[in-house]
């Protein structure tokens, strides 16, 4: 077993980096998202409470399979990790604050605001990482 891991591990590790990157972040995406739709349409929650939910949530999932699946990271674990979370308060700064415009200032929906969100998160999210999480 340890074995046919080792193996999709290295088929793993020699696709882009890049797309590793999608693949990985799809899948945190997806997950992130998909609580935030959840929490809204089916708990009913204020986006506000939901996005302060939604990062508790899939944070520290973000981070590990970013630091491992994408970067493969072996600095040090205690470091990197507080790196990656100022990267994500960061970015969820800039998520609320774009979330508290687009809902409350321009009424819009917040599940498709988010879904905006996303694209230019996406792209600072591997940039943050790469050049200042795990460098």
């Amino acid at each position: 077993m340890i074995n046919f891991y080792k193996k999709i591990e290295k088929l793993w590790f020699s696709i882009h980096q890049k797309i590793r990157f999608l693949l990985v972040g799809g899948f945190n995406t997806l997950l992130a998202y998909a609580l935030f739709v959840f929490f809204i349409d089916v708990c009913k929650w204020h986006y506000s409470f939901v996005l302060i939910v939604q990062y508790i949530i899939t944070i520290n999932i973000s981070i590990f399979t970013m630091r491992y699946y994408v970067f493969q990271s072996h600095g040090d674990l205690k470091r990197e990790y507080t790196k990656a979370w100022s990267v994500y308060l960061f970015l969820f700064l800039l998520n609320y604050a774009y979330l508290f415009v687009s809902v409350s200032c321009l009424e819009l929906p917040p599940i498709i605001t988010q879904a905006l969100y996303i694209i230019v998160s996406t792209i600072l999210t591997f940039v943050l990482h790469k050049k200042y999480s795990f460098q």
